[in-house]
């Protein structure tokens, strides 16, 4: 895979052929359901880069009954190019068959959502499974950094009669970790409450299959 826009995104080892074909294996038998999670997932100085225009972005506190934490408006309207650079990049025809190689979940290119949160102590998303609209892929891409003692985790759940019933895997958000899984019936997952003074940074959205 010689694509120059994955190149000049991914991280190299991402590239690597043998690499790709683990990564197959991984997604496809992780448990409770298919999903992977890839550290150094950018070259540095994009994820740093990233990270610096999220900050100049405008958020908005969502309350409700099931999810407390701000978030900015979709990136598709933002006029900072280093954001509308990424989102581009996510969209690509490259990206969206790499994607699609190694979920074998075919996904539509140009057809994303993605915003960014901002996660602050009491924050928190409780158990759902994100199916709506066609979604087919949902990721999250970390710039931020925390413990377990600091809460935050991507808590993935097992289920049972379409209904979450224990946590399985959690995920810690670390510093340029791009997470995601496949959306279905059964991929019930939350985000624990924020427990501590640190920020839970990510952008996030859905690959659309149509």
């Amino acid at each position: 895979m010689h694509n120059a826009i994955l190149h000049e995104w991914l991280h190299p080892v991402y590239l690597q052929e043998d690499k790709i074909t683990k990564l197959q294996h991984s997604f496809s038998s992780a448990k409770p359901f298919p999903h992977l999670v890839l550290a150094h997932f950018l070259v540095e100085k994009k994820a740093t880069a990233i990270l610096r225009a999220i900050a100049k972005e405008k958020l908005v506190l969502k309350d409700s009954d099931l999810f407390t934490f701000f978030q900015t408006n979709d990136f598709k309207i933002t006029r900072n190019k280093v954001l509308l650079d990424f989102r581009n990049f996510l969209c690509s025809n490259d990206f969206s068959q790499y994607l699609t190689r190694i979920t074998a979940c075919k996904i539509k290119s140009k057809r994303i959502d993605m915003s960014a949160s901002l996660y602050l102590k009491t924050h928190y998303l409780l158990p759902h499974d994100d199916r709506l609209e066609r979604r087919r892929i949902a990721y999250l891409y970390y710039l931020s950094t925390l413990a377990k003692k600091d809460g935050g985790a991507l808590a993935l759940y097992d289920s049972k009669n379409k209904k979450p019933t224990e946590i399985v895997k959690k995920i810690v958000p670390q510093f340029n970790t791009f997470a995601f899984f496949e959306v279905s019936g059964c991929s019930f997952h939350e985000v624990e409450e924020i427990v501590s003074d640190k920020q839970r940074i990510a952008i996030s959205g859905w690959f659309h299959d149509q």
